[in-house]
């Protein structure tokens, strides 16, 4: 009995010192200081603690609980920290180095789905050290102290402690971050921030976009030129050809806002920022029924929504422009971002900005110079005021999780202001020459999504965009100052408002509905004003036309791991035209094998507003520069001018299908698909070559054709560690058909049928270096004779249209970046970057211009002329982001 008591005294007494050993720490969101939590320690209960005061000082602990013992506490400082406190005696302590590894292992999945998701990344320390394979798995070994980020694009970050994870694999939960997300099938489809979805289009997270050849800041469409079947025979960053189809069909969305202008420098950089640019989706083929009016490509493009979790800003420049934004939390559910860039072409200019110059005004009077060429009294009378901008604003608030609220804004704008004094063509006069150019698209829009408890939702859109393009060009002849004014105006207004709701029929399977609203209204005027001495005449032409769209859609989609089908129809009444169009679309993918994959396309489209080029520059005794030449102009239009007759301009209508494959192999990729492209009622309005074709005696304003468009597209893609190559490859014709000009088909105006990209980029600690070449097989073109019996005064060639063509295109463009850390505790960070653009200054041929010359006898013909690719161009990008 005695020896009991002693034994329950002893445990007592144990139980007592052990408890007393326990101090009182402030509970707080902020991080306890270890020195101060050892010092407490050492004031209670004579502990001794041996530690390098300098590695201490730095140290802060997260403690979740008031009360916590010495032994608590060597708990946490081995789960949160690289060290060990180490007992020597009972009161004498020591804080070493801990150099213990453990192995952690992890499946990564989707919250909503539960489906695995491949070729997720693992990061530490904001860098990627692991991928987990096509069963969303991961192993790793890492020290107890180290927290891993898993990063998937379409997804939520999420950070996990290791000492939080089990001895057991792990199951990670990521959650969506974009509701109706395809699954991926590929991570990194040329690099990283790039994935291939299961619905075949492609998504770019500029945030997470490394490194590409030629670029030093992540530009938003050029970015989409490495993809097979995306390109820009013209070379622009901004112009993208869609397997075949031409910029002007494509439908450009930024967020939600339909864009009508999409590059500033006259189409040589785009028009929205990539750094409050969260994704851009980008379809070639087999395309959602919930976009429509364009019949190629669509480039979906979301801004940020991070506007809720910090106060952030950043900012930077290059050899074009300055750039700045800043993101404002208002509260946990609401907040404001603001952003804009500004060219400094205006203030001074470098090789980068003549060099873009010389490419867009080459062959016309607002050229310069070539540096060491001796300059003419006409080319030092140039003056130039030439600047570009661009703002956003975007408001985002969640009462609730169920509710979100979108209000977002953009604005872009172009001014050209050239004065020259020239010598007007076969007289011995001069004239005072001036070019205005004022380019204008303004949108706004307005989403509310709201998620209901049976996982039905909905969304209610709004948007407006106006594009507007104004042009005067003047000339007033100084010997007896007669002045010619050319006014050019081209505008277009498109109000739109949707609503569409989701409901999940099971867990495969779900239907969407939604309805469609638009008003379109375009104003194409041309005003040519005369004067002198005897007064003034006055004349011009006019097309202009509006519209209401209705549009009902419905869409099936049928979903597992392995099979992916979206069913859908669009039915819309244009009350322009008096017409209803169908278009049932199709796409289907089914993953027969673990790594491949089959898919297939079809879809009907139309589009009622075309996109022409009139050639206004090209005429005249001086010539009006080619800013201009590019107009809108709905479909079914009421004309009005002397020359013009009344012929409606039809709706375009477009039937594709796709055929492909994709297959991966220990880290390679191999992506196939071809395509068939049939296009109706191409309109011949404005074309300059079918007006030469057409015989003298046909004045028809207006006649019709048609295009096929054949092609195969391949992606070969390699990642090996930090350094990734790819290579692009696509053979493609187009072919057109115009009856009444040309008896057989010709080849298409951008055709080229053979074109290749080779990249590859590296990443060695915080620099990326990028490497890449292009090929691409000559345009045709159609050479003219002068002909001065022909009322042209010029005739095409007797081969026909595009019968030759030009001389192989390539190129080679480098880049290197080097992030840094300006300050790690406030995650200030900085990027500096060089990218050069056709290093070995290759003159390519890109497209053929026209001019009407005048000769000693007052005789005018046509005559054709080539236009030179960009030459070796350097860029510099510096930036920060706080």
């Amino acid at each position: 009995m005695r020896f009991l008591s002693l034994i329950l005294f002893l445990f007592f007494f144990w139980h007592i010192d052990i408890y007393s050993q326990e101090i009182t720490v402030v509970r707080s969101s902020e991080k306890q200081s270890l020195r101060t939590i050892l010092e407490t320690f050492k004031d209670q209960y004579q502990f001794s603690f041996s530690y390098d005061a300098d590695i201490i000082k730095d140290i802060a602990l997260s403690i979740d609980s008031e009360l916590i013992t010495i032994a608590s506490l060597q708990k946490i400082i081995e789960s949160q920290t690289p060290y060990l406190l180490q007992k020597v005696s009972d009161t004498d302590f020591i804080l070493v180095k801990n150099d213990k590894i453990v192995n952690v292992c992890g499946v990564v999945i989707d919250a909503v789905s539960k489906f695995e998701l491949p070729q997720a990344d693992i990061l530490l320390y904001n860098k990627t050290v692991d991928l987990t394979d096509n069963k969303g798995f991961f192993e790793l070994q890492l020290h107890p102290w180290d927290s891993i980020a898993i990063s998937y694009l379409g997804y939520k970050n999420k950070t996990v402690k290791i000492s939080n994870l089990t001895n057991s694999c792990d199951t990670i939960s990521l959650q969506p971050e974009i509701q109706n997300l395809g699954q991926v099938l590929v991570k990194e489809y040329l690099t990283g921030g790039i994935q291939k979805n299961q619905d075949a289009s492609v998504n770019i997270s500029t945030k997470k976009l490394r490194i590409l050849p030629g670029l030093v800041e992540p530009d938003v469409l050029q970015s989409l030129q490495l993809l097979p079947g995306i390109s820009s025979p013209t070379e622009d960053p901004a112009g993208l050809y869609i397997r075949g189809g031409t910029p002007g069909q494509n439908l450009v969305l930024w967020d939600g806002i339909k864009m009508y202008h999409s590059g500033h420098f006259f189409n040589q950089i785009s028009t929205f920022n990539p750094f409050i640019t969260k994704n851009v989706t980008v379809y070639r083929g087999g395309t959602s029924v919930r976009y429509g009016d364009r019949i190629s490509g669509v480039v979906a493009i979301e801004s940020d929504d991070d506007l809720t979790d910090k106060f952030q800003a950043g900012g930077g420049l290059n050899f074009t422009h300055v750039d700045a934004y800043i993101k404002v939390p208002l509260s946990k559910k609401a907040g404001f971002m603001v952003a804009g860039r500004r060219s400094t072409t205006d203030v001074y200019q470098n090789i980068a900005y003549n060099n873009l110059v010389r490419k867009v005004f080459q062959n016309t009077r607002a050229t310069i110079p070539d540096v060491g060429e001796e300059t003419t009294a006409e080319e030092r009378s140039r003056k130039d005021d030439f600047s570009f901008s661009d703002s956003n604003f975007k408001f985002l608030w969640s009462p609730n999780k169920k509710n979100t609220i979108k209000l977002s804004s953009i604005f872009a704008e172009n001014r050209l202001d050239n004065d020259k004094t020239v010598r007007v063509p076969a007289a011995n006069i001069e004239a005072d020459v001036k070019d205005v150019l004022k380019i204008r698209n303004f949108g706004l829009s307005l989403h509310w999504d709201k998620k209901y408890a049976t996982d039905i939702y909905q969304n209610i859109n709004f948007y407006f965009s106006s594009y507007d393009q104004r042009y005067n060009n003047i000339d007033i002849r100084s010997f007896n100052g007669s002045s010619e004014s050319l006014i050019i105006n081209n505008t277009v207004k498109d109000i739109g408002a949707e609503y569409t709701v989701h409901f999940p029929v099971t867990k495969k399977q779900s239907i969407d509905l939604g309805y469609q609203f638009t008003y379109n209204e375009t104003g194409y005027e041309t005003t040519t004003i005369l004067s002198d001495d005897f007064g003034t005449d006055e004349f011009g032409a006019s097309i202009n036309g509006n519209g209401t769209n209705h549009t009902l859609y419905s869409e099936y989609k049928y979903k597992t791991p392995k099979t992916y089908i979206n069913i859908g129809l669009r039915g819309s009444q244009l009350s322009n035209t008096n017409s209803f169009f169908l278009e049932p679309r199709m796409f289907s993918s089914y993953k027969i094998l673990d790594n491949f994959t089959l898919n297939t396309s079809a879809e009907l489209k139309n589009q009622q507003l075309n996109n022409f080029n009139t050639y206004n520059s090209v005429f005249g005794t001086i010539p009006s520069l080619p800013v201009a030449d590019n107009i809108w102009i709905l479909s079914n239009n009421n004309f009005d001018g002397e020359f013009l007759e009344e012929v409606p301009i039809r709706v375009v209508k477009s039937m594709q299908f796709t055929l492909g494959a994709l297959y991966t192999y220990k880290g390679w990729n191999f992506d196939l698909e071809g395509y068939y492209k049939k296009i109706k009622d191409v309109s011949s309005l404005t074309d300059l070559i079918l007006d030469l074709a057409l015989p003298d005696d046909d004045d028809s304003l207006i006649f019709y054709g048609e295009e096929e468009r054949i092609g195969f597209d391949v992606l070969i893609k390699k990642r090996v560690q930090n350094y990734r190559f790819w290579a692009g490859y696509s053979l493609s014709k187009t072919i057109s058909s115009f009856p009444l000009v040309q008896g057989t088909y010709f080849d298409g105006n951008f055709d080229q049928r053979h074109t290749f990209n080779f990249s590859q980029t590296l990443k060695v600690k915080d620099f990326e270096f990028a490497l890449g070449w292009n090929y691409a097989t000559g345009r045709p073109f159609t050479q003219i004779i002068r002909d001065d019996n022909d009322l042209d005064g010029g005739v095409i060639d007797a081969r026909g249209i595009n019968s030759s063509r030009f001389k192989s295109y390539h190129r080679l463009d480098a880049s290197v970046t080097y992030r840094f850390k300006i300050d790690t505790s406030k995650e200030t960070n900085g990027m500096i970057g060089i990218s050069l653009r056709n290093i070995y200054n290759r003159k390519n041929t890109i497209s053929q211009g026209f001019r009407n010359v005048q000769d000693e006898d007052f005789n005018f013909y046509l005559q054709g002329f080539e236009n030179k690719s960009l030459r070796f161009t350097p860029d510099f990008v510096l930036r920060f982001n706080f």
